[in-house]
């Protein structure tokens, strides 16, 4: 009779009913503990009762901002370059990511452009389009 159900059909009720369990959603929804009491004749123990973390709930947590894309103008070689010296050091460095790796080279640039530049202060933020359009400085 088992042996011949498909993977993932119902169990036969007869012999459900035979083991004296109404369904499968009961030994599902148990503790594996629970179980083993209640099939050793012994009551099944209160579950411990849930402590509060302290933590908020996922609904009172702020939402992360997401990363927002930012795209550039850089030459194909210069591109090659990158992308191989970030698959070839990842086992070394641990980006998980080309974007982690781009992200993390540009902090340091900016770092040391602070450092020698503004005293080591971040200067204030430029959105998108705040930065002058058209022709470069200097041509």
């Amino acid at each position: 009779m088992a042996e011949n159900r498909r993977r993932g059909s119902a169990p036969d009720k007869d012999a459900l009913a035979a083991l004296g369990t109404a369904g499968p959603s009961r030994l599902r929804k148990a503790a594996a503990s629970d179980v083993v009491s209640e099939l050793a004749g012994q009551a099944a123990a209160a579950p411990a009762p849930v402590e509060p973390t302290g933590k908020p709930a996922k609904a009172d947590r702020p939402a992360k901002a997401a990363p927002k894309k930012t795209s550039f103008y850089q030459m194909e070689e210069d591109a090659d370059r990158m992308r191989a010296a970030y698959l070839n050091t990842q086992l070394h460095t641990r980006y998980r990511s080309l974007s982690e790796f781009i992200n993390a080279a540009i902090d340091e640039k900016v770092s040391a452009l602070e450092q020698a530049y503004n005293g080591g202060q971040e200067w204030p933020p430029l959105a998108a389009r705040e930065i002058p359009q058209g022709k470069p400085l200097g041509s």
